[in-house]
């Protein structure tokens, strides 16, 4: 596919299908037994200790400062 005759909107638009078709296969793709019972584990874990963990940018800052 020869996308340089496409204008910048042409390319951005084309980049957005893209990203919206892949989105849509991923989220119908199936899960393995194995994995449904780890995003069920890291759920419950979630659920029981409320825990958000840390904002990418205090994250960053700590990380840089050890």
């Amino acid at each position: 596919m020869n996308i340089e005759h496409l204008s910048t909107e042409e390319k951005v638009q084309l980049a957005e299908k893209l990203w919206e078709s892949a989105y849509q296969e991923q989220t119908s793709a199936p899960i393995s037994d194995e994995q449904k019972a780890i995003l069920d584990a890291r759920s419950s874990a979630f659920e029981k200790d409320q825990n958000l963990g840390t904002e990418w940018h205090l994250l960053k800052k700590q990380l840089i400062e050890d």
